[in-house]
């Protein structure tokens, strides 16, 4: 089995969102709310799901783009509900 081309932004987007998927997990089993997260976090996370929209480009992934898209218009969202964009 060889590695996909641009394994690289793949493997970005994989340990970013995972790193945020886990902190959530574990706050939410410690019984705690989530936290917002910093201005260093927030731009990881956009730049992890810009990555994966590049990646999904890339690799004619509609799926995986069409994913990517979701979780960065969910982002969004978020971010302007809580007044920080726009």
């Amino acid at each position: 089995m060889t590695l996909p081309d641009h394994w690289w932004l793949l493997a970005l987007v994989v340990v970013v969102q995972g790193l945020f998927f886990v902190r959530i997990g574990v706050l939410r089993m410690r019984g705690k709310g989530v936290q917002p997260l910093a201005r260093s976090a927030q731009a990881a996370l956009a730049v992890s799901g810009l990555a994966g929209l590049a990646y999904g480009f890339v690799q004619r992934d509609p799926l995986f783009f069409l994913g990517q898209a979701c979780l960065l218009a969910l982002y969004y969202c978020m971010q302007r509900e809580r007044n920080d964009l726009g």
